[in-house]
């Protein structure tokens, strides 16, 4: 039977180390891209607009950083309400903890939401099902309120009669097909089940009873998601006034359709760079676009991309301590726990 199974299980490892190796250049890939893009975009900014925007950056990165506060407390707000509609009940600092962790690890690798969404159901350590429901629920409600803006600004290029008219119609059509896809009553993914027979996956057959509970849920607690979406809202609103407060820290006029323009486009931007690690070259090109779309000098979008680098990247920081914490903490305890069962005082090993 060794015989057998040896060279079965050295392949896998190999393979295993194959795809890893092919993991690891595709991020170097990546990476690399974003670093070439940042510094095509501080050579095309030039260093002494740079100087200029750093001290405006000085008076922004505050306000945008208490800003970003309040946007947390309530993302915490409506993800613990969708929790406790499914019997589940978190402390805020734990949920805070757990959300800035697992954004830090999407934010600075290629995954995104595909690492970010698992690793908080996995960090709260509750139920699969119904945190899966409850979590998910959540970033639906918030992508949706997330796409009206995005719209908002899709026609807020179109009135100032930008040359970037294309570009902002196509991003409205994603931001549309967001809704048409959070509004459905019906599964999508069912429909591609039932589609498969047999043939559909078991991971694809898990994903489409998610959705039909997501699905169900919002039907059966409309009060629920009717709270959640103003929660949400007013989380939009904090990022449209982030980008008010960077144009009034570069002494710029102040206009709504301008401010929801430049949101808009750097939000279809961020949409669709989101497996570059930390979007370094992305933000920054995207800011300048949107500057430039709304009929402002390009090389002052630097200071909005560099005002929310700062401020996600000391997000990320902060989310990566309460890992490193967290994981210390358990690590300790099972230390203790294995020091007690070799005293002989718990009768078996823990298992956490």
């Amino acid at each position: 039977m060794m015989t057998t199974f040896a060279p079965n299980s050295d392949s896998s490892r190999v393979n295993g180390k194959e795809s890893k190796r092919h993991m690891t250049s595709g991020n170097l890939l990546l990476t690399l891209i974003g670093v070439t893009l940042f510094a095509w975009v501080i050579v095309h900014a030039g260093p002494s607009a740079i100087g200029h925007q750093l001290k405006a950056l000085r008076i922004a990165l505050p306000i945008v950083l208490a800003l970003s506060l309040c946007r947390l407390l309530l993302q915490t707000l409506t993800w613990s309400a969708a929790l406790k509609n499914k019997g589940l009940d978190f402390g805020a600092p734990k949920l805070i903890g757990i959300r800035l962790a697992s954004q830090a690890m999407g934010y600075l690798t290629v995954f995104g939401p595909v690492l970010s969404e698992p690793m908080k159901i996995k960090l709260l350590g509750s139920p699969v099902d119904a945190t899966a429901t409850a979590t998910f629920l959540d970033n639906g409600v918030y992508w949706f309120t997330s796409a009206l803006v995005g719209i908002a600004g899709c026609v807020s290029i179109s009135l100032l009669k930008s040359q970037r008219g294309t570009s902002a119609l196509a991003f409205s059509a994603i931001f549309v097909l967001v809704m048409v896809f959070m509004t459905r009553r019906k599964s999508v993914l069912t429909s591609v089940t039932g589609a498969l027979g047999k043939r559909s996956p078991s991971w694809l057959n898990k994903s489409a009873k998610l959705e039909s509970a997501i699905r169900e849920l919002r039907a059966e607690k409309p009060e629920l998601v009717g709270r959640m979406f103003w929660f949400d809202l007013a989380c939009q609103l904090l990022l449209v006034s982030e980008v008010a407060v960077v144009l009034w820290s570069l002494r710029l006029p102040l206009h709504l359709i301008t401010v929801l323009a430049i949101e808009g486009l750097t939000r279809g931007v961020k949409m669709m760079t989101g497996f570059v690690p930390a979007r370094l070259g992305a933000d920054e090109g995207g800011a300048m676009s949107a500057f430039a779309a709304s009929g402002i000098s390009p090389a002052l979008g630097l200071t909005l991309a560099l005002t929310r680098r700062t401020r996600d990247l000391s997000w990320a920081l902060v989310g990566l301590t309460w890992l490193a914490w967290r994981s210390q903490l358990a690590k300790n305890h099972q230390s203790d726990n294995e020091a007690l069962f070799e005293a002989g005082a718990l009768p078996c090993k823990s298992l956490s």
